[in-house]
């Protein structure tokens, strides 16, 4: 019964945030932007207090100890391609509390000045033989212990990347 409600609630969240933000679609022309593969993930938080959320994009480019120049060049260019991915998202990212069956956060893509929450520092994850960078972005405050789901519905005008991925985990040292 508990899935049945739980499948439930999430396809009215999608449905909803789908309605919302059908006004930002009609800014750009569809031809100029496409729709990211949608994030959907659920985390489990044993302690309240300040979380981030991280947006991680695949490497096109290797990276690793012996770099010569023009790889260390394509290293760092392609370090400023990926922050600036990032920061021309647009759409929403929603931390939802599936035990108070609420929002608890949203994150509005892009960010600006006057938006709140923001890019906080650059973050990169080794896996193997791949290489994940991305950003980190700030104001994530958890009340309660609990099972919250993740959802993100993400637009691009830049077709270099398109595959992300999301982390939320216990922020450390920075806020």
């Amino acid at each position: 019964m508990l899935k049945i409600v739980s499948l439930f609630f999430l396809v009215m969240m999608q449905l909803c945030l789908s309605v919302s933000h059908s006004a930002q679609k009609e800014e750009v022309s569809e031809g100029q932007r496409h729709k990211l593969p949608m994030q959907r993930f659920m985390v489990y938080v044993e302690k309240p207090g300040d979380y981030s959320l991280d947006i991680l994009v695949k490497r096109k480019y290797p990276y690793g100890k012996d770099l010569n120049a023009e790889d260390t060049l394509s290293h760092d260019e392609e370090e400023k391609n990926i922050r600036d991915f990032i920061k021309k998202l647009s759409g929403v990212i929603v931390v939802y509390d599936l035990s108070a069956k609420k929002k608890i956060l949203e994150y509005n893509l892009p960010f600006s000045i006057e938006n709140t929450n923001g890019f906080c520092c650059s973050q990169f994850y080794w896996g193997g033989e791949e290489l994940w960078e991305g950003l980190t972005l700030s104001g994530g405050k958890v009340k309660s212990v609990g099972n919250y789901m993740i959802y993100s519905e993400l637009y691009t005008a830049d077709k270099r990347y398109d595959e992300y991925v999301l982390t939320f985990i216990a922020a450390h040292g920075f806020k």
